[in-house]
């Protein structure tokens, strides 16, 4: 491919990732009402209420922050404690044999042990409820996105078209590779905003590095060409 063939690909490249910026920027503003819905709302960890917590109690009270953290988690999150309480006590003795081994069992109280183990498994709760939270995200921005992308009719395939071989077109030009190439469109909307913004300013490097690239071997020819016409005069 020459530089002509390379430059062309990168404009059509950055028309592309153009318009799935402005598609997936539609994308967000229509999941974002999706948020405020419980269960979709992001939720403070356990760790982030701990750290709030130690701003303002006095030092030399790392029980006294925990057992607080914990309560404010459980109130904000509105948590079933009852399940958690279950949780531990089948972690206790797993964790009170772990110490034993370890020679540490002494050196720690009921009180502590119980504190870690809720601390431990709120942590775990908090991180399956996220990880939760954030695949019904993005399976209702993908859903958006088909949505946005088969009302008006942009099809991958099409705007990327110019960079497949014929057969390869004509395979994609039926009613099954137009959907494919919606669906494919809708799918890559959902990936974020920020994602295809990264994408476009990428393209856009790559396109100045060509130009630069494409003036400096202009100046070299006009360069050679000149110096052989000065060795002919002389």
């Amino acid at each position: 491919m020459n530089l002509d063939g390379f430059t062309i690909v990168l404009g059509v490249l950055g028309a592309y990732f153009a318009i799935l910026l402005v598609l997936s920027v539609s994308v967000e503003t229509l999941l974002e009402p999706f948020t405020w819905f419980r269960g979709l709302r992001k939720q403070a960890s356990p760790d982030d209420v701990l750290a709030s917590v130690q701003e303002w109690l006095p030092e030399g009270s790392e029980e006294a922050k925990k057992v607080v953290a914990i309560q404010t988690f459980v109130s904000q999150t509105k948590t079933n404690m009852v399940e958690i309480d279950k949780t531990v006590k089948a972690l206790r003795d797993d964790a009170v044999k772990a110490l034993e081994d370890m020679g540490l069992e002494e050196q720690v109280n009921s009180v502590q042990k119980d504190i870690a183990l809720k601390l431990a498994t709120l942590r775990q709760k908090h991180a399956s409820t996220e990880k939760s939270r954030i695949t019904t995200l993005r399976v209702v921005s993908a859903l958006i996105g088909i949505a946005i992308a088969f009302i008006m009719q942009i099809n991958t395939f099409q705007l990327l078209g110019v960079l497949f071989p014929e057969d390869v077109i004509a395979s994609l030009n039926t009613p099954i590779g137009h959907i494919g190439g919606i669906l494919a469109t809708g799918l890559a909307a959902s990936a974020g905003s920020s994602f295809w913004h990264d994408m476009l300013g990428r393209v856009r490097n790559l396109k100045n590095l060509s130009e630069q690239a494409g003036k400096a071997i202009g100046e070299l020819g006009s360069g050679g060409g000149g110096g052989g016409g000065g060795g002919a005069v002389g």
